[in-house]
């Protein structure tokens, strides 16, 4: 046993003065972690059992213009809440419809009907970042009613181009990954890349983004998806505690409502677009990816020409971005305003190019992949749009 240490005290006697054992201060640290913990565990246990579920999308989406687009009761139930990018697509749906359309999802989160493996040595792999346009809205078109009755052949462009790349070359393993999601910005896909290229490893990158970068909201995405490691932290607790969900709930309601003026804008400012694209473009050569920029469609300038006057704004800058810094620049003529009234059977509606649409863009991107040689002596066929 240690010897006791001496100590004098104020009357000038000496005392002994037992030191608690290292072990046993950790014993007693040990112990009143575990009994915290244990109250956490309790608190999160009897909120699960006792208080209604909160659901992190809920919380993550608070401006209006995007709780329209994803977090509302029409549009929930393909979408979960993610820590980073707000919102994403819930894993492993099964042929769900979805406003009109039919899809599936794999355990990433991603549009596919297969699961996404590690990237097999000498596989081709190209990856399709994007918005609604490249998720392949309402391709193909399906009636709730009649979820079965659809036409299987009318297929977005990322899965129309691996379709026709792998009937073209039999003996090679070609990948195309839909990374897209409805009302994503270049800001969120920027962050989403930044994350996620080093496991994807692609051979292509295409990019493409538009139309929810120009709409306008109450709140930018600079403001309204903080991406640094705090912000995504508390959402990620948000996500994974219901007792921290109802603690964010309840402190949010406590809040007084703001008295700013709301002056509407768009998303995402024009020249912070520009900057995105070419980060997401330079990044992409950065791992040794092929490049290749999408302008975005649009259909006419009658309908919004306040939009149409916006979009086409930031179509040029990009155009004139991606020519000075050598990025290949794809601007299909029949999906831009310059081609209406005849363009309009390319089209759902303003935004969206349908299936017939889909084609014709898979079918400019076959051309400028044979013209380039981007996938080496990878057989490039021909496309009837």
């Amino acid at each position: 046993m240690k010897d006791p240490e001496n100590q004098i005290d104020r009357t000038g006697q000496v005392k002994a003065i037992h030191r608690i054992p290292l072990s046993r201060r950790l014993a007693y640290v040990a112990i009143i972690y575990l009994i915290f913990i244990l109250l956490l565990l309790g608190i999160e246990v009897g909120t699960r059992l006792l208080m209604p579920h909160l659901s992190s999308l809920d919380l993550f989406v608070v401006t209006p213009q995007q709780k329209a687009q994803v977090a509302d009761a029409k549009q929930s139930p393909i979408f979960e809440g993610d820590p980073l990018l707000l919102w994403r697509l819930k894993p492993n749906l099964d042929h769900v419809v979805w406003d009109f359309t039919v899809l599936s999802t794999n355990a990433q989160h991603l549009r596919s009907d297969k699961p996404l493996q590690a990237k097999q040595a000498g596989a081709i792999r190209i990856v399709c970042l994007g918005d609604s346009v490249t998720f392949g809205y309402r391709v193909p078109t399906v009636w709730p009613e009649r979820p079965n009755d659809y036409d299987h052949q009318a297929l977005p462009y990322p899965m129309l181009l691996e379709k026709e790349l792998r009937a073209a070359n039999p003996a090679r393993q070609i990948e195309v990954v839909t990374m897209a999601v409805p009302g994503y910005t270049s800001y969120q896909g920027l962050a989403w890349l930044r994350r996620d290229i080093d496991r994807l490893k692609p051979d292509l990158l295409t990019i493409g983004f538009g139309w929810n970068d120009a709409s306008f909201s109450d709140v930018p995405d600079s403001e309204a998806i903080k991406t640094n490691w705090q912000a995504v932290t508390v959402r990620w607790l948000v996500d994974h505690s219901q007792a921290f969900a109802h603690a964010t709930h309840w402190l949010r309601s406590r809040q007084s409502s703001s008295t700013r003026v709301v002056r509407p804008a768009p998303r995402v400012l024009e020249q912070d677009y520009l900057n995105n694209m070419l980060a997401m473009a330079q990044l992409g050569r950065q791992k040794h990816a092929t490049v290749i920029i999408l302008a975005a469609p649009y259909r006419d300038r009658t309908t919004n020409p306040a939009e149409a006057a916006l979009m086409q704004s930031y179509r040029d800058g990009l155009r004139s971005v991606s020519n000075q810094n050598g990025i290949a620049f794809l601007e299909v003529h029949d999906l831009t305003p310059d081609a209406f009234p005849a363009n309009q059977a390319w089209f759902g509606e303003l935004i969206h190019p349908n299936h017939r649409g889909h084609r014709l863009l898979t079918s400019e991107l076959l051309k400028r992949l044979a013209q380039n040689r981007a996938l080496g002596d990878l057989n490039i066929p021909a496309l009837t749009p």
